[in-house]
């Protein structure tokens, strides 16, 4: 097929969209600002509903050696007085939790391997929209311009749509850090309390991820101290398990947000952000990087038509 795409954010909706796309024969190319790997904050756990996506673009053999975990059961633990009551159930299908380092990583390996070009460490400083098409203009080690004619913005905010970035949710920030507690961690675990929720999950060797969400109040009556925010919430805690920094950022959040020119569209993040609890940030992420694909190829490239069917399905989803 004779289009060209380029994808600017090889996280997980722009990596499983190049997959997509270059295994049906179009001419595409992701653009990342970082290098690989790099650590993002993220849960890590990828929900029930994505499975199928999942596996379609990495086999279960494929993310079982990358060191993926199988997840089956889901648990809640509440605090009630001075101990906890957990809830637990099993999950309608299988799960899988793997680190973003490794998940995106393979991502962007499984699409070069089927065709697609990859520009890492590149930054697109400004995109340049025609009837006909869109040119990308570069800088880092990809520098240069780069004519197309879809551009696929993955990169969280669509900083470069015409139409309004992704706002985030007011007064909440994430925070997520690796950690190896002294037993495996057995399934998903949350933990909810007034201001914050936050869920703990293995994945790769001994390593678990540790992912929390709190309201700007509780972060200041912390002083900013994550693992003192996150000992008030899981007393269990001991920050000599911690194997990495905290990192922070904002919380997304959005209805569907429509892509402000006829040569461009919004996938993950950029065009709906929905609570991330229990991993269908990630989820609606791989299934947006997928559903695209398979949208263009339905359409036969015609990125008119290929537009409608994707705004579709993306407000049914």
């Amino acid at each position: 097929m004779s289009l060209r795409a380029a994808i600017i954010g090889a996280g997980a909706a722009g990596g499983a969209c190049a997959v997509t796309l270059a295994r049906r024969g179009f001419d595409v190319t992701l653009v990342e600002a970082k290098r690989f790997p790099r650590a993002k904050v993220c849960g890590e756990f990828i929900s029930p509903a994505a499975t199928a996506h999942l596996e379609s673009l990495l086999s279960p053999e494929r993310l079982r050696d990358l060191g993926a975990r199988r997840v089956r059961t889901f648990h809640i633990d509440r605090a009630v007085g001075k101990s906890d009551r957990t809830i637990s159930w099993t999950m309608p299908e299988p799960a899988w939790a793997l680190s973003r380092a490794t998940l995106d990583h393979a991502l962007a390996d499984e699409s070069m391997a089927c065709g697609a070009g990859a520009l890492l460490n590149t930054r697109v400083r400004g995109v340049a929209y025609r009837d006909d098409g869109a040119t990308l203009t570069l800088e880092g080690e990809g520098a240069g311009e780069l004519d197309v004619d879809l551009v696929i913005h993955a990169d969280g905010r669509a900083v470069h749509d015409p139409s309004p970035n992704t706002p985030a949710r007011r007064g909440v920030l994430a925070h997520k850090c690796h950690f190896v507690p002294p037993e495996p961690i057995d399934g998903l675990r949350m933990r909810a309390a007034k201001g914050a929720y936050v869920g703990t999950i293995q994945v790769e060797g001994e390593l678990a991820t540790c992912a929390l969400v709190a309201r700007r109040e509780l972060i200041a009556r912390h002083r900013a101290d994550a693992d003192a925010m996150l000992r008030s919430l899981w007393p269990g805690f001991d920050p000599a398990w911690r194997r990495s920094d905290w990192m922070a950022c904002p919380v997304p959040g959005s209805p569907l947000i429509r892509p402000g020119h006829p040569r461009s569209v919004r996938i993950g993040n950029a065009a709906g952000a929905v609570e991330p609890v229990g991993g269908e940030g990630i989820g609606l992420a791989l299934w947006a990087g997928v559903e695209l694909g398979r949208a263009l190829a339905a359409t036969v490239s015609d990125v008119s038509a290929c537009r409608a069917l994707f705004l579709r399905r993306y407000r049914s989803r």
